[in-house]
């Protein structure tokens, strides 16, 4: 499994949860002092078609690989680029073929950039350093509970958007990391 301290993942245990609200909150705070990649990896499951909303229409391939450049604020992608990500790419991948999905992204940019992705399942082929899961009980995605048990620090839904969570989440020379003492 690649080990990829500069990569923080943001996953959440279903849609409409804060996901992409942290993620911008995480790349405004940091967009001025480092060159920040935006990345939402999809993946699609086949059996979890209520939780991909649009998303789920048929794609010709294994994968796409698309890079952002619409400022309009109305897509997840387009948010990220518009809190100050150098790069923003949304990869839409078939639920088996992820790791040749990431093989093809990091042709396009430096595994050793710093990489703030909004996904749960490119958990099963990196290591990142710092792994953060939002949790909302109801409407649960089944097959979340995986993730909420390697996550690094889980958060409440209600609370992903709050200072303190923020806090919490620090980019060092060592890639991304928790400050334990500002956890919530």
């Amino acid at each position: 499994m690649l080990h990829l301290p500069n990569l923080l993942l943001i996953a959440g245990t279903g849609r409409n949860i804060g996901k992409t609200t942290l993620a911008t909150s995480v790349i405004r705070r940091n967009a001025d002092k480092h060159a920040i990649i935006g990345l939402k990896v999809s993946s699609i499951y086949p059996s979890e078609s209520a939780y991909h909303g649009a998303k789920n229409a048929p794609m010709e391939g294994n994968f796409v690989i698309t890079e952002e450049f619409d400022r309009s604020g109305s897509k997840d992608t387009s948010k990220m680029l518009l809190a100050g990500a150098t790069r923003v790419f949304y990869v839409r991948v078939k639920d088996d073929h992820l790791e040749e999905a990431m093989s093809a992204f990091f042709q396009l940019v430096d595994y050793k950039s710093v990489i703030v992705c909004e996904s749960g399942s490119l958990r099963s082929e990196v290591h990142p350093g710092l792994f953060v899961m939002i949790r909302h009980m109801v409407n649960e995605k089944p097959r979340t509970k995986q993730w909420v048990e390697v996550a690094d620090m889980v958060i409440e839904a209600d609370l992903a958007s709050e200072r303190r969570c923020l806090a919490c989440i620090v980019l060092t020379e060592k890639g991304w990391q928790l400050n334990e003492e500002r956890q919530p």
